[in-house]
């Protein structure tokens, strides 16, 4: 490549990476939200949005958008949501074979910072929820740990909900600990 075009790609690569900080240092270290109770989080700005194909509704902050993904493997019932490229979240159905609930969450690893779980009713359907950080997740200009979020809902006999989230700041990962409570089964 001709030394003249890499400097628009060296400023595009630049601005993506620029365009979500991370926050305050304070928030580099903070304790993760514990899974249980639910967060105080105001949700009247809230948006609804049915998933006809997985069978739930649910409310998010208007700043999620739907993620489309150009290239997809088999057939997966799924819907990703992105507020930006260090705050997403994705719903999948699964079709596991008869295991119980508990074998779907996250294996813990011990390099989980601040994890706590719990099992909690949602809209009549058993819930795992899971909080923590996750080292090494999230670049800028290094490594930082993410705000994670996981819970896995008994959404009928053969099917599993799989909720995967992360967040950059604890308030963000506040916001999806309560994006998963608000889960309404249609189906």
């Amino acid at each position: 490549m001709p030394r003249a075009a890499a400097h628009p790609l060296l400023v595009c690569i630049a601005a993506v990476f620029s365009c979500a900080p991370l926050g305050s240092p304070a928030e580099v270290g903070e304790e993760p939200a514990p899974a249980c109770p639910a967060p105080k989080v105001q949700q009247t700005e809230w948006r609804s949005v049915e998933l006809v194909r997985i069978g739930i509704r649910l409310k998010m902050p208007k700043k999620y958008a739907e993620k489309h993904w150009a290239v997809t493997v088999g057939n997966p019932v799924v819907a990703t949501f992105r507020a930006s490229h260090a705050e997403d979240f994705t719903l999948q159905l699964d079709a596991p074979e008869g295991r119980p609930l508990g074998e779907h969450k996250v294996g813990r690893q011990n390099t989980y910072d601040g994890y706590t779980e719990c099992p909690e009713t949602i809209s009549g359907r058993q819930a795992i929820i899971q909080s923590f950080r996750e080292p090494h997740v999230i670049f800028m200009d290094r490594w930082y740990p993410a705000f994670a979020v996981h819970a896995v809902y008994d959404l009928s006999p053969g099917h599993i909900l799989r909720f995967d989230g992360s967040a950059a700041t604890r308030q963000g990962q506040e916001e999806l600990l309560a994006i998963v409570r608000t889960l309404e089964f249609t189906r």
